[in-house]
């Protein structure tokens, strides 16, 4: 049978353990919270580049429908010039 010391010492046997587990978590929630961040500011990046390539993909496509409208005409032209279509 146990004595009360005895009790006592495996009740702050387990008190310690538990104080100890707490703090284990509390640094791994630490971590895991930095990380989180720095994943927050990772994907803020990404959609920000994103955003940036998107515009310039639009800005390219803009330029390029105004060369090939520019060709068309230059083609009309031609055709024009040499009596209609080939």
């Amino acid at each position: 049978m146990l004595t009360d010391v005895d009790k006592m010492a495996a009740l702050e046997a387990k008190v310690k353990d538990l104080i100890k587990h707490s703090t284990g978590l509390k640094r791994r929630a630490v971590q895991l919270e930095s990380r989180l961040r720095e994943a927050d500011a990772k994907l803020a990046r990404h959609a920000a580049d994103s955003r940036q390539r998107e515009k310039e993909r639009e800005w390219l496509r803009g330029r390029l429908r105004k060369v090939l409208g520019e060709l068309e005409l230059i083609e009309h032209r031609e055709d024009d010039r040499h009596g209609g279509k080939s």
